[in-house]
């Protein structure tokens, strides 16, 4: 990749990451609607309604979106000075999660007829500002061999791995234990990766704890 593409490629990931992780999460909690089942109970629906229960559990956590700012702060953050990394990444991503949202609920105002600008529009939309650059700046952090850069880059495994303890899937859901199954697993194998890869003085991408 040349010098210019870089460049244009770390200004654009960030919203471009968020748009798609917002439309995507859309479109998946509509999969039901679709098929007709939003009356039938979750753990008897179809095959397809659970294969799109699965993505969003995954896509709908507070982790996942968290992860989407700090990979994009990561990537228009890296191979700067810290000072500019972080303000790079900070950007990145507070914009990646600012289009996540208007993505969202955008993608909702067009399947359900409704209004974007809504009260939980304007929540998120808040949110994103203030929580989106401390992200990406986090992202941006990842250098080793500073503590300071390891526990950035644990972030996204940590946070993921909380969650499934303070606010798990529901239990009604029959993708639930799926989920908390990949996502500790993967929080954990994330976590051993990014110590070893920290511990040889790599500079590993923030780990985005998924399926």
């Amino acid at each position: 990749m040349t010098p210019r593409l870089d460049r244009m490629w770390r200004v654009v990931a960030g919203p471009l990451m968020g748009l798609a992780l917002g439309a995507i999460d859309s479109i998946v909690n509509h999969v039901p609607v679709w098929l007709g089942e939003v009356g039938t109970a979750r753990a008897e629906r179809g095959g397809w309604s659970q294969a799109a229960e699965f993505a969003s559990l995954i896509l709908d956590a507070g982790w996942a979106w968290a992860a989407v700012a700090v990979l994009a702060g990561w990537l228009s953050g890296r191979d700067s000075r810290p000072a500019t990394g972080m303000l790079r990444g900070a950007v990145a991503g507070g914009l990646a999660l600012v289009f996540a949202t208007a993505a969202y609920y955008g993608a909702d105002a067009v399947i359900d007829g409704d209004v974007w600008w809504g009260m939980a529009t304007q929540y998120w939309l808040i949110g994103s500002v203030l929580l989106g650059p401390a992200l990406g700046a986090a992202g941006a952090l990842t250098r080793p061999p500073c503590l300071a850069g390891i526990l950035a880059a644990l972030l996204v495994p940590a946070g993921a791995a909380l969650q499934m303890v303070i606010l798990p899937p529901p239990t009604e859901s029959l993708m639930a234990q799926p989920v908390r199954l990949t996502v500790w697993i993967s929080a954990v194998v994330s976590t051993v990766l990014i110590l070893c890869k920290m511990g040889r003085g790599g500079n590993p991408a923030p780990s985005v704890t998924s399926s």
